[in-house]
């Protein structure tokens, strides 16, 4: 009798997995860029490379919730799949906020080779066993700068200010490092809080610093590039069970392949968003990095951020000639 149950189980396992299974895309960007761009690229991949038994609908500009609750919305169901910044990660396993200390990485090449290092493999697996859900891959998502009415040229030009931040951790820890004040608030209201005078500065790429019109109501931007961020790809457990094995394989393979011209697009429109800027009138500052290093290095501590003892030197170690 078990054997033919057992039988019947898995000839209705057939037949479920032979309807197409539908899957939700949230993120919180524009439908104009290009994270949201290549996600439906992906999509339209997927879709074809299963013949039609996979199909992702991207949601954007934060239509299926903030990227604050996607986590929970993965775990719930709600969502599949979704675009999560991997400081906001670190919140579900905190070890990941190391990626997000001051002045850890020194350019897009450093991050490349973060992504593909076994530490990050390692902080990866964490994360997964943590929260149960699969990190499939990160985009880069640029460097972080700061703009603001008065001029910042060194780490004592920010002693005071109001600068908002986002809600986690790290974005936190870097203000403190510097002696601002740490204001998180909803991304929305950034720009009518510096019309007003609420907050004196903000942080952020330089893409999105253009696009937000930022230099509108402030009066400088200093290239600190005091963080450079990724995004996360992550998908429920949920998600990868309504799908046959060979199709797990195809989604994973093509999200990742897919996410290293995804981090090659963005690295081009920071270049672009440097130039663009310039013709707006705000004053771009390009400082003694160095001191700004020095200064938080003096403050704060990978400790700070629960990061796993090691891990901010192994990164670190990613920048000697003949590491890849």
């Amino acid at each position: 009798m078990k054997a033919l149950l057992l039988g019947a189980g898995l000839l209705l396992g057939v037949g479920a997995q032979a309807a197409p299974v539908t899957l939700k895309w949230a993120h919180g960007y524009e439908t104009s860029e290009p994270f949201h761009t290549q996600a439906e690229a992906m999509a339209q991949k997927i879709k074809a490379a299963t013949a039609g038994r996979v199909e992702i609908q991207v949601y954007a500009a934060s239509a299926l919730g903030a990227e604050a609750e996607y986590s929970k919305k993965l775990a719930s169901g709600d969502i599949d799949i979704a675009y999560i910044g991997i400081n906001v990660l670190s919140r579900d396993y905190a070890p990941l906020g190391v990626v997000g200390f001051p002045f850890l990485f020194s350019d897009p090449d450093h991050v490349r080779r973060f992504l593909v290092s076994p530490v990050f493999d390692e902080l990866r697996k964490g994360y997964e066993a943590q929260s149960r859900n699969h990190l499939m891959a990160a985009i880069y998502y640029g460097a972080r700068h700061v703009t603001s009415n008065k001029p910042i040229n060194s780490p004592r030009d920010m002693q005071g200010l109001k600068l908002r931040v986002p809600d986690a951790p790290s974005y936190k820890l870097f203000a403190r490092s510097m002696g601002a004040v740490a204001t998180p608030m909803p991304f929305a209201k950034v720009y009518d809080a510096l019309k007003s005078g609420e907050i004196d500065a903000q942080e952020n790429p330089l893409p999105t610093i253009l696009a937000k019109k930022f230099y509108e109501v402030q009066k400088s931007v200093t290239l600190t590039g005091h963080m450079y961020d990724m995004l996360g790809i992550v998908i429920s457990p949920t998600a990868l069970q309504r799908m046959n094995e060979g199709d797990r394989v195809i989604v994973n393979d093509i999200i990742r392949k897919d996410a290293v011209w995804a981090s090659v697009q963005i690295i081009a429109r920071e270049l672009v968003a440097e130039g663009k800027l310039g013709e707006t009138g705000i004053k771009v500052i390009r400082p003694d990095r160095q001191a700004f290093m020095e200064a938080a290095a003096k403050a704060v501590s990978p400790a700070d951020l629960q990061a796993r003892p090691g891990d901010y030197e192994k990164i670190r170690e990613l920048l000697k000639p003949g590491m890849h």
